[in-house]
């Protein structure tokens, strides 16, 4: 149980005030200085999206963090998952083929078809309703954003965590391409490719693929053909980019991906517990899993530079069609019980902006259209006691329309009032059945539909402090919409369960320091969580049965405390730095009658973060340069619930570290790169189900080659 103490809280406030203060005395002290000297090496400034406009990252009044490409690839991250050792207080996590986010403990464990969740997933500006089919789009990007706190008012629904935006490289103006190639430990062979080619005055192409190939991170100790927690896949993705005037451009977009091999595993939950070392990936399942998936994507983005201001229109449709066989036990049951699943998901959105500034005033108006449609047919084979268990749903219905608005008011020039609105509404159906036994014992049929009408937004205030330096305070609000269980209305007094709500208020702090030396930023956040939608067995009232339904049921708090930022050294050296503090607790929450949960923590949210890294290059007669970072990173204890069982497993403090060193050819048009990651050879527990365990990589090692010209 976590303790509360007035202490924390002193603490957490004296040490804003002391950043504060530093912040405010930095250009002051530096100011002797001869800029020629104090600009060099100097951390160069990112511009970035997450508002809806471009702006520089020091000048975002919200807690951001941006991930280059650059860095990106120093850290291998190949999938969402790489961002949790990159990001404060972010932790995404595959659970099954799906991934879940949680961001300052804020998460959402419905990862089926009827779910939604709590965080934002974006490609260039197109929300994921299935974040899941972009597992693998971690290729030629430019940066990624991650935005904590709740997005309500530009993001809109189920972004009451956050917003995770993806920004891949556009059509340049240079006829270029790269290749690479990367081979490490578990037969790892990553292939990336990259073309662009400018057209003419008015088109530009750019084309990239990626293949990627590693043996399974678990150990099967019966002699499956292949091991669980394999990666088998290959994407491709095509830009076109119409540039008809300086001021009208459109963005034509198509990725398309294929994933298969054995799949995602996890390990006895006992295994976990029990062992240690590498007999903690033993894992003993009684079938071959198989996965071949596959995801597509196309989406139109034109801009136009008015009298008014930029209009955007933005178009996209995508899809997901499923093809699993996964294990439902472990050890030697005769006959093999399994589960296969054949699903498919397509989704469309439209959305429309203007972005205008008239004197005074900055505003963002916009709206927006959703609609996802699925089709499920899930089944259970040799279910121990029935034989069979199906669940057929056809179709999942969840559409949503809103219109929305961002009014910034210049107060003083230095001092900025702004005000967002959002009005949504949520419309969520599904019809299907399900069966019992084989023979068919039972067969109950599925049929709801909610809808919801919410308003989210945000109040937030900016002053420049100095130069280079801004403080801002925001008030704001979340939603994640509500949904229903299995059943009719007639047969399930459980059946629906509401949206969740979130207010948060954050103070923050950010800037360039040191005549651009130094960036870094920090916030102190506190929210209140209600209406969770948490997943539990209860007591049917009517005929005494248990079964396992979502319902609204609980409260929680949360606070923080977050730093990161990165200081340039010398010319050739940079420290990048983070440290957290996060107390997320149930405020009121029982999981079953004479159980009170009030005061545990969230699922996933660490008491503590710390992260450390140096970057280093040195210039060679030659011309050539050798580069090498080290990083490490301490994460407290934290919990991921079985809320059935009303259990919560603890995994033990840890810290990982990561190495990689790059020789730069002196042409500038190749480079090699050794790495190694996770070092300690942690083994993490990331992800929990049905009293399995999921989890992190293992220690990986290996070298990347990649040629440009």
């Amino acid at each position: 149980m976590l303790e509360h103490t007035g202490f924390k809280r002193h603490t957490i406030a004296s040490a804003v005030a002391i950043f504060l203060a530093g912040a405010v005395m930095a250009p002051t002290q530096a100011a002797g200085q001869e800029q020629s000297d104090a600009s060099a090496g100097a951390i160069q400034e990112v511009i970035v999206t997450a508002q809806r406009v471009a702006q520089p990252a020091s000048k975002t009044p919200l807690a951001l963090s941006v991930v280059s490409g650059d860095d990106l690839k120093n850290a291998g991250a190949m999938n969402a998952a790489s961002l949790t050792d990159l990001v404060p207080n972010v932790q995404i996590a595959n659970n099954g083929g799906a991934m879940e986010i949680a961001i300052r403990g804020v998460s959402s464990a419905d990862n089926t078809e009827k779910g939604d969740p709590s965080a934002s997933f974006n490609i260039d500006g197109v929300n994921l309703a299935r974040p899941q089919s972009a597992g693998i789009a971690f290729y030629d990007l430019e940066r990624i954003e991650v935005l904590r706190g709740p997005q309500g008012t530009l993001y809109g629904r189920n972004a009451t965590a956050g917003a995770v935006n993806l920004i891949t490289n556009k059509p340049g103006s240079r006829f270029e391409g790269n290749v690479a190639l990367q081979m490490g430990n578990y037969d790892t062979r990553i292939v990336d490719a990259m073309l662009n080619v400018p057209v003419n005055e008015t088109l530009a192409l750019r084309a990239a693929v990626s293949s990627s190939k590693h043996d399974g991170y678990l150990r099967s100790t019966q002699g499956l053909a292949r091991n669980y927690d394999d990666q088998d896949s290959l994407s491709g993705r095509v830009h076109a980019l119409f540039k008809f005037a300086p001021d009208v451009t459109l963005l034509l977009s198509a990725d398309t991906s294929k994933t298969r091999g054995a799949g995602p595993g996890n390990v006895p939950m006992e295994t976990f517990q029990t062992q240690s070392g590498d007999a903690q990936r033993t894992a003993t399942p009684t079938v071959q899993g198989r996965i071949d998936n596959k995801a597509n994507g196309y989406s139109a983005e034109l801009n136009a530079t008015l009298d008014v201001g930029t209009l955007t229109y933005q178009g996209a449709h995508r899809s997901f069609d499923r093809d699993e066989i996964t294990p439902l036990g472990f050890g030697l049951s005769n006959p093999a019980p399994f589960g296969s699943s054949l699903a498919g998901y397509t989704q469309n959105s439209h959305e429309l902006r203007l972005a205008s500034k008239h004197g005074a005033l900055k505003s963002i108006l916009g709206l927006y259209w959703f609609r996802e449609s699925s089709h499920i047919d899930v089944e259970f084979v040799n279910y121990p006691g029935l034989g069979r268990l199906a669940f057929i749903q056809d179709p999942t219905v969840s559409a949503s329309k809103a219109a929305f608005g961002d009014l910034t008011i210049d107060l003083s020039g230095d001092l900025h009032l702004t005000l967002g609105l959002r009005r949504t509404k949520d419309e969520k159906s599904r019809q299907g059945y399900t069966i019992i036994g084989d023979p068919v014992i039972a067969r109950g049929v599925n049929d709801a539909a909610v809808n919801y009408a919410q308003t989210t937004g945000k109040l937030s205030v900016d002053y420049a402090l100095a130069k280079n330096i801004m403080a801002y305070v925001t008030a704001s609000t979340g939603y994640k919409a509500g949904g229903f269980n299995d059943g009719t209305r007639a047969t399930n007094p459980f059946l629906t369960y509401a949206p969740e709500h979130l207010t948060a208020i954050e103070v923050g702090i950010k800037g360039r320091m040191l005549n651009g030396r130094l960036q870094t930023s920090a916030a102190l956040f506190g929210y209140n969580y209600r209406d969770l939608q948490l997943t539990s067995i209860v007591e049917d009232p009517i005929n005494g049965g248990v079964t396992s339904q979502t319902r609204n049921a609980a409260k929680a708090k949360i606070a923080g405390l977050e730093l990161e930022g990165k200081y340039a050294v010398t010319s050739n050296g940079r420290i990048n730095f983070s440290a957290t503090y996060l107390d997320a607790h149930y405020a009121d929450y029982m999981p079953a009658q004479n159980i009170d949960w009030s005061g545990l923590r969230l699922d996933k949210s660490p008491r503590a973060t710390l992260g450390l890294g140096y970057d280093h290059r040195w210039a060679m007669e030659s011309g050539a340069e050798l580069s090498a970072h080290v990083g490490t990173r301490y994460t407290s204890a934290y919990f991921i619930s079985d809320f059935d069982t009303r259990t919560q497993y603890r995994q033990g403090g840890f810290h990982k570290s990561d190495a990689t060193l790059t020789y730069f050819s002196a042409t500038g048009n190749w480079y090699v790169q050794g790495y190694i990651r996770n070092i300690e050879d942690q083994t993490v527990l990331t992800s929990y189900s049905v009293r399995r365990a999921g989890l992190g990589a293992p220690r990986t090692a290996g070298v990347r080659v990649d040629v440009g010209f």
